[in-house]
């Protein structure tokens, strides 16, 4: 059961790791909730290939969509952030925008690499 369970566990723990290193500050959150956006993306992600997996049968064409969905995400994100800042912070939706496709961007990234990650038997 464990063994199962592992590389969903690890790409979740990749993740967050990541965002606690910087790694989603320097991509472009915001710095007070660069590290919150994995710790709610990260866990749903893994639940995503955890499904995924055992749900499709072409488990390679479930990660690149992943991957693609994680690079739309960014796109999204980095436009949220352009157009809030660009209305000094008045724009709540632009905000909202940046927030949550910073979340999905931990999600997909998280569903990516627990897809990429050989299966345990």
């Amino acid at each position: 059961m464990i063994k199962s369970i592992l590389p969903f566990a690890l790409a979740a723990f990749t993740v967050i790791l990541a965002a606690f290193l910087g790694a989603s500050q320097s991509l472009g959150a915001h710095p007070i909730w660069a590290t919150k956006i994995a710790l709610i993306g990260a866990p749903v992600g893994a639940v995503l290939a955890v499904i995924l997996r055992f749900a499709t049968r072409y488990q390679w064409a479930s990660a690149f969509a992943a991957l693609v969905l994680t690079g739309l995400a960014l796109a999204m994100a980095t436009m949220g952030k352009t157009r809030f800042a660009a209305s000094y912070a008045e724009d709540v939706q632009a905000g909202q925008l940046w927030y949550f496709g910073w979340i999905a961007v931990a999600l997909f990234a998280t569903t990516t690499l627990a897809l990429l990650l050989p299966k345990r038997r």
